[in-house]
């Protein structure tokens, strides 16, 4: 297998112009670890298998695993009121976070908006954001929906501080990276904010053009837990066989009970992903393929992107790093590539493109907002409808008559996104919110603010 795998991602990395990328592949014990390209454009030094890669979100699945060795422990408990391990000042009676969990969070279901804009502060930047998102208004109800949540994830790792006295980066290090060897780095580490990174360079790609600009991965402190760790594809595939059979496991030191880590594959009821999964846990989202569930996850960093995905039964997993904005596109192809080499990763497959706009019977226009991510729809001259982001992205939106709706987004290369508008309960002919990429955004009369 291993030169059809080297064939199939040199091509895919070439084809879709990526400077760099890793593809690392563990199989019924034999590992497979392959690279290409350079670090950075221009410098001429090759990506190798320790090269140090942008994880993006995939980050998250380190912070859901720290808190599962916490609970563990016995100091934090998975279904337990945050109020039960965080004091939170000011917090009136029937405050949300008197009945949201830890499992809540982890799984995105705690009604938390996806992203919240605090005054950044230097000390304790997780303390002052996890009080700054309590006191902001939640996007629903906890279980209401699936909502997927930066925030959420930074409320967890500050409730990690909470409990061990010692803030999530040496947390982190002391309690899951050194003792197992894992070798993890931070896109910014908050002991030391001015140290250089110590990763690969990320790559705005035209695709056009084929142009290539380096650009500087960025991340917030306070959402560092959320995504901002790096590492190598490898590292991703050494962390998977920890939830494969114990002839699997490669790490120095297991990272909890595997009792425990199943927890973060356990398919949480209230949890429908529309847009990004078939299900989702304390941690993995769960995809599925043929007759069971592959734990995994994605992300993106600026110009970096980052693939996951561990099959525990049939004790597989594969993992992906670029460094390139069209890595997105790479992956995709990676993934029917190695179905045709009898490899079917499970992988989320979005819904089939709407082919044109039928009437829906009821006004989609408007913005929509969760948190600090905003959407406007807007008709056209020509009566089509149009889809911004506020981060600047847009394409033309279509939609059916089932209020499910595509979108193509130009800038990530054509590819073509899915939604649905959400009815009023109480008043079905007005649109009360729309789900787009696994965000639940609630129609507002605020206009959008552009972030590009």
């Amino acid at each position: 297998m291993e030169n059809e795998l080297s064939g199939l991602f040199r091509s895919l990395v070439r084809e879709h112009a990526v400077p760099g990328a890793q593809l690392s592949v563990y199989r019924e014990g034999t590992l497979y670890e392959l690279a290409e390209g350079v670090e950075h454009t221009g410098s001429g030094r090759p990506v190798g298998p320790a090269s140090r890669f942008a994880y993006g979100s995939v980050s998250k699945i380190f912070t859901a695993a720290l808190v599962m060795q916490l609970v563990e422990d016995g100091d934090l408990d998975l279904d337990a009121a945050l109020t039960d391990h965080l004091n939170v000042r000011g917090l009136p009676t029937g405050h949300p976070a008197h009945v949201t969990t830890l499992r809540q969070l982890l799984s995105h279901t705690a009604g938390l908006v996806s992203d919240h804009e605090a005054d950044p502060v230097r000390a304790e930047p997780l303390r002052h954001y996890a009080t700054s998102l309590l006191r902001s208004e939640s996007v629903g109800s906890p279980e209401s929906a699936f909502s997927y949540s930066n925030s959420g994830y930074a409320l967890a790792a500050h409730i990690v501080e909470a409990v061990t006295g010692q803030d999530w980066w040496e947390t982190l290090e002391s309690y899951l990276a050194l003792p197992t060897g894992l070798d993890l780095a931070f896109v910014h580490d908050a002991r030391s904010p001015k140290a250089p990174s110590d990763l690969v360079s990320g790559h705005a790609v035209d695709t056009t053009t084929g142009l290539t600009e380096p650009v500087d991965f960025h991340i917030e402190p306070e959402l560092t837990p959320a995504g901002g760790l790096g590492g190598s594809a490898t590292t991703l595939v050494d962390f998977a066989r920890s939830f494969m059979a114990p002839e699997d496991a490669v790490l120095e030191s297991d990272i909890a009970d595997a009792a425990i880590l199943d927890e973060m594959g356990r398919a949480v009821p209230s949890a429908d992903p529309f847009g990004l999964a078939d299900g989702w846990g304390a941690g993995w989202a769960l995809h599925l393929a043929t007759d069971r569930f592959w734990y995994g996850h994605d992300g993106t960093l600026d110009g970096g992107t980052c693939n996951l995905r561990v099959d525990p039964v049939g004790r597989v997993a594969v993992a992906l790093t670029t460094n390139g904005t069209t890595g997105i596109r790479l992956w995709e192809d990676l993934v029917s590539g190695l179905s045709d080499l009898g490899l079917d990763v499970g992988h989320y497959r979005q819904r089939t493109p709407v082919s044109r706009p039928r009437n829906t019977g009821v006004d989609v226009t408007g913005h929509y907002a969760n948190g600090d991510l905003a959407v406007e729809v807007t008709h056209q001259g020509d009566g089509t409808l149009w889809f911004t982001l506020s981060n600047g992205f847009s394409g033309p939106l279509v939609a059916g008559t089932d209020l499910y709706f595509s979108v193509t987004v130009g800038d990530l290369g054509g590819m073509s996104f899915d939604g649905r508008f959400l009815r009023a309960t109480d008043d079905p002919s007005t649109i009360a919110s729309m789900q787009y990429n696994g965000r639940v955004l609630r129609r507002t009369s605020a206009p959008v603010r552009s972030r590009a």
